[in-house]
């Protein structure tokens, strides 16, 4: 059933209805009280806490979990979407009709002729990527054979100026000649950073060993690190293992902060007292600078372990939650393909309109006067080449086809979270977790299909829209770098950093907002205004989660990489020693494989530790010690960790569905927020 009311904050409650000296209510009654950053550190002011949104969750009479009863959210922007879709193949289209697709397939020669046919591959004479055509790629180096562009004479003048270029071996890709010879990529300065000849020799090795070993590059890549992801998954259940594991790498971290810190110090001194002195004043100042940062962090991190721990402690509760979720449904780990799956459908069409935009354009004729490479090179005669040139109107359309991608590449990733915070919440909100299984899952991408997918498509455009933006930032950047405005770049890049942290902003608060509308049926505007005042309220236990899972999500994937690396390594070693030369090149895919798989399997986990969380606020708000839906150890966490602890240290009542009020008294708030208001400013401090 919904929530009624649902709110924020797992401690927002009723003020009991207090009889005033003429023994009616307090005009105070049924008030919320304020916010206690020993709590929340974070202060509402008292516009908010009067907000719609902002009222403690309240469980119906019959209660069962997630809203039964749903309908659709947001369909204007489904249908936006689809408008979307159909402006594509509009464009898609019109640009199969306009479009010359086999001039970027084959390429063209000088004159404009696209080669295919009898020469279908084409030969690049000059950096300008003016060539000709060819029946095949030469394969040696003649210097009595020269090719050039304009019937010009062959002469070392010519060769000098781009006109020609004599015959160096050349390897085919995708219908073009690349040359392989240093020489003459140095002289017609095609490719500087190379400066010796390829090593085909290592090359062709290692494409050898990854072809023979193939079979163990995907299947421990892939099958061995799902299995690694269910081991690690175990592991995170084991008793106390997860407390070693978090608490020790907060306490690296804190040590590295302090021991770099102290380094960068030490240096410092040591490069202002050398005689003769071997570092500028500016390098000096700079590592004592980084020395006190790093020290002022590591005492940060420091006071934020010690007022944190409770909540540290109550996230790896969360965390080992997550754990048993991810077994109740395996297929868990697998929705991603599925996923993967649906943009690769998506990606089939948009690649095909996407290439027939950009071969929509015409030749033009342009002069070529040479390349001047070399001044003591005589000048070469003006000859009329053909150009491709792109329509103005076939960059409008690039853009848009970027933003379609954009857009629906958001939107396939919001579906996800949906179906993931529906599935989890309704594991949580069940009794009886045996009744729950890779069933559920099923039944969650139902109706996420059926009611949610306007809401997914309206949170993912709010993220496409500053992803495009950033886009056309980063192509006004590049244009930018040929001129000579710094100031200009600065900015640019400025604007970059403020749209990359915006853009994670709205991530985060997307992802809280779709795990409310999965519990509540709720929009998205509605869901994202309530999962606003559930972080502001709740800021210092998201802070703890995120923290904690990070850490975890950060062990799982070096614990699967590595595992599945040197399985690779070893069973290669000793299975394919007469196939393959070396295990390493093989090994290095596998690792980057299992990462990949790793990630993925990570994600789905921080998703469901992000709907336990507030699948827990809103259990602890409705219901009592007794009452709630969390497991015992779960419970166990709330209990020893203050979660369910009143404002001013009281213990709350049950609140039943007719119930809603706390049993608590005043005289116990007070004397709680006395007890503990030193440490109030102190947390609120380190939270912000």
């Amino acid at each position: 059933m919904d929530f009624q009311g649902a709110t924020i904050g797992p401690h927002s409650k009723t003020y009991p209805a207090a009889a005033s000296s003429s023994g009616m209510p307090s005009a105070d009654a049924g008030r919320t009280p304020p916010a206690d950053p020993d709590r929340y550190g974070y202060v509402l002011s008292e516009q908010e806490q009067s907000h719609a949104h902002n009222k403690k969750f309240e469980a119906a009479a019959d209660f069962q979990g997630p809203v039964k009863k749903r309908t659709c959210t947001d369909p204007l922007f489904l249908l936006l979407l689809l408008g979307a879709w159909a402006a594509m193949t509009w464009i898609g289209r019109k640009a199969m009709l306009g479009g010359h697709v086999e001039v970027l397939t084959h390429g063209y020669d000088w004159e404009g002729n696209v080669c295919q046919g009898a020469t279908p591959v084409f030969m690049p004479i000059n950096i300008k990527t003016m060539g000709i055509c060819l029946a095949e790629c030469p394969k040696t180096f003649d210097p009595a054979v020269v090719y050039c562009i304009g019937n010009v004479a062959a002469t070392e003048d010519n060769i000098l100026n781009g006109y020609c270029l004599p015959q160096y071996p050349t390897k085919e890709v995708m219908n073009r000649c690349y040359i392989t010879n240093s020489t003459a990529l140095e002289i017609f300065n095609m490719a500087k950073a190379y400066k010796n000849d390829l090593d085909v020799t290592i090359l062709s090795e290692f494409y050898r060993d990854v072809f023979n070993a193939r079979a163990y590059i995907f299947g421990i890549g892939f099958g061995a690190a799902l299995v690694l992801g269910f081991i690690w998954t175990w592991i995170l259940r084991t008793p106390c293992l997860i407390h070693v594991a978090v608490w020790m790498v907060n306490f690296l971290v804190w040590g590295f902060l302090g021991a770099l810190g102290s380094l960068m110090y030490m240096w410092s001194n040591d490069w202002k007292s050398d005689v003769p002195q071997t570092h500028t004043d500016r390098e000096v100042w700079a590592a004592k600078g980084l020395g006190i940062f790093f020290l002022i962090l590591c005492v940060l991190w420091l006071c934020m372990l010690v007022f944190l721990r409770k909540r540290i402690n109550l996230a790896i509760g969360l965390v080992k939650e997550a754990a048993r979720v991810v077994i109740s449904m395996p297929l868990m780990v697998l929705y991603p393909f599925l996923q993967a799956a649906g943009f690769l459908i998506f990606l089939v069409p948009w690649s095909f309109y996407s290439i027939n935009v950009a071969s929509m354009g015409h030749f033009e004729s342009r002069t070529f006067e040479g390349l001047s490479l070399d001044p003591s090179a005589a000048d070469g005669p003006p000859i009329i080449v053909q150009r491709f040139q792109y329509g103005a109107g076939s960059i409008d359309y690039a853009w848009y086809m970027l933003f379609v991608l954009l857009w629906t590449a958001q939107f396939i990733i919001a579906v996800g979270q949906i179906t993931l915070a529906l599935a989890v919440s309704t594991w949580y909100f069940t009794r009886e977790k045996r009744d729950i299984g890779s069933g559920t899952l099923c039944s969650a991408m139902s109706v996420t299909g059926c009611y949610h997918l306007g809401t997914a498509a309206f949170g993912s455009l709010v993220i496409a829209v500053v992803e495009f933006v950033r886009s056309v930032i980063a192509w006004i950047q590049k244009k930018a770098k040929r001129s000579e405005y710094k100031a200009a770049q600065y900015l640019l890049c400025c604007c970059q950093c403020c749209l990359w942290c915006l853009e994670n902003v709205l991530k985060f608060v997307n992802k809280n907002a779709y795990i409310q509308t999965a519990i509540n049926g709720t929009s998205f505007c509605s869901s994202g205004k309530k999962a606003f005042f559930l972080i502001a309220r709740n800021i210092l236990r998201i802070g703890a989660v995120s923290l904690v899972s990070e850490f975890v999500i950060i062990i799982g994937k070096v614990f699967i990489s590595v595992c599945a690396g040197g399985i690779s390594y070893y069973s290669m070693t000793f299975l394919l020693e007469d196939k393959i030369h070396s295990p390493v090149g093989p090994t290095i895919l596998v690792v980057i494989l299992a990462w990949f798989t790793a990630d993925m399997f990570c994600q789905i986990f921080s998703m469901t530790v992000s709907t336990l969380l507030q699948a827990f606020i809103a259990d602890e708000e409705m219901f009592g010690p007794e009452e709630r839906y969390a497991c015992p150890e779960l419970a166990a966490y709330i209990e020893e960790n203050g979660g369910a602890r009143d404002i001013g240290g009281g213990r709350r009542s049950s609140l039943s569905a007719g119930h809603g009020h706390d049993g608590g008294n005043e005289e116990g708030r007070s004397g709680g927020r006395g007890k503990h208001r030193q440490e109030v400013d102190i947390v609120a401090k380190v939270a912000v």
